[in-house]
């Protein structure tokens, strides 16, 4: 019995110590979804917008100015690129979601 006594503690230890982030993850994930809705929609479209935009103008910026990559990126790679986002990207997030919401209507 007391070889279970001082056996147990450890294995019970060990386990959380090894799976905290299990045992974390679920609260925080609930606490930073709690806080999330409690900020407009409105809100987090514009912040997560400008940080996108910002994103995409500096992914461009260098691309657009090189002299190795400026003539194929502005007349032939950029097109392509914005198009494929578009319209496999963009798209296909906007039919997923259309689709979660299928059942609401």
């Amino acid at each position: 019995m007391e070889f279970l006594l001082g056996f147990l503690p450890n294995v019970v230890a060990d386990f959380v110590g090894r799976n905290f982030e299990w045992f974390a993850g679920g609260p925080v994930a609930a606490l930073i979804a709690w806080v999330l809705k409690k900020i407009p929609n409105d809100v987090i479209k514009a912040k997560v917008g400008a940080f996108m935009y910002g994103l995409g103008v500096t992914a461009t910026l260098g691309l657009s100015k090189w002299k190795w990559s400026a003539p194929f990126w502005n007349k032939n790679i950029e097109p392509w690129f914005i198009d494929a986002i578009d319209n496999i990207i963009v798209n296909g997030i906007n039919k997923f979601k259309d689709g979660l919401r299928s059942d609401n209507a």
